[in-house]
């Protein structure tokens, strides 16, 4: 294992990223999050509130903070986090942050909460709701799903 940078001193975040670029670079990824507190904590929500990216800069051992993904886009969740280029899928937002809660130890001791799944525009320090948190169960945590195109079965086969 080689370390590349110490933990930044001044990262208080409620989750934290490392995300690998298209072009290379390694990202840092911050996300903030706040607690619905004047509710019963039974049904208690805790919902994204900011995100924060970095360029890592491995010769300084530090990182950048960077304002925009231009035409990328970012997925953050529990079991895995990537960039992709919005060009190649048109369908996705440009310079916005699709994200699932990863709250685990927070659901399991309060099962009955709202999932927090959204888009984030970098932009304008946005959020919106994907779709309704109460149609989604609330365990496990959700996770982003990324079919391998090699593995899958288009009918592509050339016939003999």
């Amino acid at each position: 294992m080689k370390v590349i940078m110490e933990m930044h001193r001044y990262a208080e975040c409620d989750n934290m990223y490392i995300v690998q670029a298209p072009w290379g670079d390694l990202l840092n990824v911050w996300r903030d999050a706040q607690y619905d507190q004047d509710t019963d904590p039974e049904t208690m929500k805790k919902e994204l509130v900011e995100i924060e990216v970095y360029e890592v800069d491995t010769m300084a051992k530090g990182i950048v903070e960077i304002k925009s993904l231009h035409d990328h886009v970012l997925f953050l969740g529990h079991n895995q986090s990537l960039c992709l280029s919005a060009r190649q899928y048109p369908s996705l937002k440009p310079n916005h942050v699709y994200f699932t809660d990863n709250y685990e130890l927070w659901l399991k001791g309060f099962k009955g909460n709202c999932r927090d799944i959204g888009v984030f525009d970098l932009e304008n320090n946005r959020r919106e709701e994907l779709v309704s948190p109460q149609l989604w169960s609330n365990w496990p945590v959700p996770l982003w799903i990324t079919p391998s195109i090699a593995k899958m079965d288009l009918g592509l086969k050339k016939q003999l």
